[in-house]
């Protein structure tokens, strides 16, 4: 268990190294995504190369392993996964072919093919990884691999005992096929070494290694990151009839249905193909509702409306010889809209629940009688559950339990009265026949609906609904991750946009469990019989919000280190001139436990759930905003919006706003201000929607002039700080007791330390010559009470803003010494003579010894 320990003092604890933990955890299981390669079937200058160590080659001594997680799924092509190039010799590599069986080779180029590992036809599908790793033996002129628990050996490679190995996965300079196929956890290794390479990042052309450090580049690189986190476009089909849509998961394939035809999706293979009927469909849709039946291998399509003539409502579709069977005319009275369809555990019986018509919203269940051709009211016991449409609901699971979420309706059901949001859950047994209501939550921000189909997690603990704004004919869709314990959530996807004009608008969510993909099926109609349908794809696991920012932050260098200078100007300008190459050491990703270890970790300190403020700015560490309603927003603002909130409230305070000719040379550096016009004002307009829901602060435009009108309910953690700095040395005031009330935003991190804009690095460096005259002193003099941990935490803010500051490293390694020993303190001194010396060219003139004695 991580031991409890104070952040910055003053107040401010929190259990550091298990925030760490929680942070990095969900990082690193869900941002290893992993790199995708361009293969045959792109052009020659497509198709994707990484190249492992870039320029700096490592020399390996006696072995070293190569060891990575795999997935191919190509069933036509030759390629190279990797090819290992000795510097003094020869080249070997990895190849796959698939000549009617698939095969991975081990071969010394131009020479021979030493291994041969077929492969099972099953293990070709992407997103199926396969584990690999290729032991080289040198000093044995051995090589060995191991795929799938199976060893596959052969020997006389004419190995040296040592190799300079420049190792390429993909194409490479002498052979450009590539297979379809990705990577993900790359490690490289010898007894002295330990390369690795976790594959998370989300864009760009480096590869970091896991201690944030660019090692190589890649070529038309392909992040899987994106597609987990990004719904991806699969499909778009208008029609000017009413049409169905499914997803059969026994035959891989999403299906439309009209009248005369079906059109199937096949997600495997990303092909569309389209096959008529043996009759003619005998039910006239007005919905185009359905259900599988994986059992039987069929699609029953109903429509629950009382027809005014006798007329077919129920019909089979047999999914393997496309024909029509009559199933009957059961019936219900009143049109049901966005009802609850499923099944139960055995497939016998359909139920449905709920719904809305009629003016009025339901709360019934309907058992169909297939005997009597009827849909039976079925009544339950225990808890009720109000009348209301659009729930999300899961099938019947193995104890015959289906979930039944939130909603929109109201107690009575008469919509007269008005409506409701409900986000309760229910578990409902069909056998039983009994309710249980598990939870009702309260979220916060805009109300929403789940879509049809609720996907619960193979362990059961969590459910994922695809959720909107019902009530708006312009919305957005994304995916929640909702505990079935306790309601908890979170978002962990971005947005579909859509639109719900007509009341006939349905979306449903599927999930493909042999790929581990989920799909969205959008039906937007424009009239009753006009639709357009959309489907799009996400991989599984999905990526949280704030784990697809930290990715970005893997890839995004942090801003340039600036020298604070007590000294003389010559050694100003000297130290100023090295360091201003330095770029900040990016956190490490590695593992909690590592990251205890070496405490020097740079963690952004969080916002604790008491200091969640309504209308909050948090410009201090984490680029954060909360809404009125202490709703965290920060995921509203895209890079540029964020860019422009930020220049315009740093004009704000004390200027009169800035300008719009200058906010376009400062965003759009690149393009002619006179293009930049409309891009400008969608920016604006996105940032004035966001605005609405925080209270104090208003956008104005006067005299061609971008500001903000700020008010006293607006908190901002920098405004407040720099003005206490200001105060004090408006008095020229000894007592600095003033700024170091704040130091629990002082410790949050520096001026927006994650966004690295060229225009902000003069209002950081400021900012924090600025601070520093504050905190420096505080160092020496906290240590000197015997407050040891504080000591501790000051010294690190004071080397957050000058990393090479003699006495912030020398009160640190003091305060280590008292609290974790001296071997962690000349640990830690090591660790940073080696920084200093790498950054500034010369040697740390003061010893160990000097700073750390038995007298301190």
């Amino acid at each position: 268990m991580f031991k409890k320990r104070e952040i910055l003092g003053l107040n401010l604890k929190i259990y550091k190294l298990a925030f760490l933990f929680v942070l990095l955890f969900p990082a690193i299981k869900g941002h290893a995504q992993g790199l995708q390669f361009n293969s045959n079937d792109s052009l020659l200058s497509r198709r994707t190369s990484y190249n492992v160590f870039n320029n700096n080659l490592p020399t390996f001594y006696d072995h070293f392993l190569v060891s990575f997680d795999m997935s191919l799924w190509d069933n036509e092509h030759l390629g190279y996964v990797f090819n290992i190039t000795d510097t003094k010799s020869n080249s070997y590599s990895l190849t796959y072919i698939y000549n009617g069986s698939p095969t991975l080779n081990f071969n010394i180029d131009s020479k021979s093919t030493k291994i041969q590992i077929p492969l099972n036809p099953v293990l070709l599908k992407k997103r199926q990884w396969m584990h690999v790793k290729v032991y080289v033996d040198l000093k044995a002129n051995e090589v060995g691999i191991l795929i799938n628990g199976q060893w596959y050996r052969a020997s006389d490679f004419g190995f040296d005992n040592t190799m300079t190995a420049r190792i390429i996965f993909g194409k490479n300079e002498h052979y450009f096929d590539v297979p379809n196929m990705a990577i993900k956890n790359l490690t490289i290794s010898d007894k002295n070494q330990n390369f690795r390479f976790p594959l998370k990042e989300w864009n760009g052309e480096s590869v970091y290694d896991n201690k944030g450090t660019a090692v190589g580049t890649v070529d038309n690189p392909v992040w899987l990151i994106n597609e987990s986190y990004f719904w991806t476009p699969k499909l778009h089909r208008s029609f000017d009839e009413v049409a169905g849509i499914n997803f059969n998961e026994r035959d891989q394939k999403l299906f439309m249905f009209k009248s005369d035809s079906l059109i199937l999706y096949d997600v495997q293979k990303d092909v569309v193909s389209a096959k008529t009927y043996q009759n003619k469909l005998p039910v006239t849709m007005l919905l185009g509702k359905s259900i599988i039946n994986t059992k039987e291998n069929k699609c029953y399509l109903y429509e629950v409306m009382r027809s005014p003539k006798p007329s077919p409502r129920i019909a089979a579709l047999d999914l393997a010889t496309l024909k029509w069977d009559v199933v009957g005319q059961g019936n219900i009275k009143e049109q049901r809209h966005h009802h609850n369809i499923f099944y139960d555990k055995d497939q016998n019986d359909i139920y449905l629940f709920g719904g809305y018509g009629s003016f009025s919203y339901y709360n019934d269940f309907f058992k169909y009688n297939r005997a009597t051709d009827t849909w039976d009211k079925i009544s339950f016991t225990g808890d009720k559950i109000n009348p209301r449409f659009f729930s999300g609901y899961s099938q019947a699971d193995a104890n015959n339990d289906v979930y039944i979420f939130g909603g929109y309706g109201n107690q009575s059901g008469n919509q007269v009265v008005g409506g409701k949001h409900y986000y309760d859950l229910y578990r409902v047994n069909l056998t039983n026949h009994t309710i249980k209501k598990c939870w009702e939550i309260k979220p916060n921000g805009d109300d929403f609906v789940a879509a049809n189909n609720l996907i619960v997690s193979k362990d059961k603990n969590y459910f994922y609904a695809l959720c909107y704004a019902h009530e708006k004919p312009k919305t957005n869709l994304r995916l929640y991750k909702f505990a079935i314990k306790d309601g908890s959530y979170e978002v962990v996807s971005g947005n579909i946009p859509a639109k719900g004009e007509r009341i006939e608008t349905d979306i449903n969510l599927f999930f493909n469990a042999k790929q581990n993909q989920f799909f969205c099926t959008i039906q937007e109609f424009t009239s009753p019989l006009n639709s357009t349908v959309r489907i799009l794809s996400l991989a599984s696991p999905p990526v949280r919000q704030q784990d697809y920012e930290a990715s970005q932050r893997v890839v995004t260098p942090s801003h340039k280190l600036y020298k604070y200078i007590l000294l003389a100007v010559l050694v100003v300008l000297a130290a100023l001139g090295a360091v201003l190459y330095v770029k900040r050491k990016k956190p490490n990703e590695t593992n909690a436990a590592e990251a205890a270890e070496n405490d020097l970790a740079v963690i952004p300190v969080p916002v604790k759930d008491e200091e969640k403020k309504a209308n909050a700015v948090y410009l201090l560490g984490e680029f954060t905003v909360y809404d009125k309603n202490s709703k965290d927003i920060t995921y509203l603002f895209s890079p540029k919006i964020k860019q422009l909130f930020i220049l315009i409230l740093l004009s704000s305070k004390d200027e009169a706003g800035v300008v719009s000719k200058r906010i376009s040379t400062t965003l759009w550096p690149d393009k002619d201000v006179v293009k930049t016009k409309n891009i400008k004002g969608v920016t604006i307009n996105h940032l004035r929607n966001i605005l609405a829901d925080i209270e104090g602060i208003e956008l104005t435009f006067l005299n061609d002039t971008y500001s903000f009108k700020l008010g006293d309910n607006l908190f901002c953690d920098y405004f407040i700080v720099n003005d206490d700095i200001k105060k004090v040395n408006a008095h020229d005031s000894a007592d600095d007791q003033t700024i170091l009330n704040h130091f629990d935003l002082i410790a949050r991190g520096g001026l927006l330390q994650h966004i690295a804009e060229g225009w902000l690095d003069d209002i950081k460096l400021e900012y924090e010559e600025s601070l520093m005259p504050f905190i420096l002193p505080e160092v020496k003099r906290i240590y000197e009470t015997g407050d040891f941990r504080k000591a501790l935490e000051i010294s690190r803010v004071v080397l957050h803003i000058d990393p090479f500051s003699d006495i912030a490293i020398k009160y640190k390694l003091k305060a280590l010494r008292r609290i974790k020993g001296i071997d962690f303190a000349r640990k830690t001194y090591d660790e940073f003579i080696h920084e200093y010396e790498k950054s500034l060219g010369v040697e740390y003139a003061i010893p160990f010894d000097k700073i750390c004695t038995n007298k301190t």
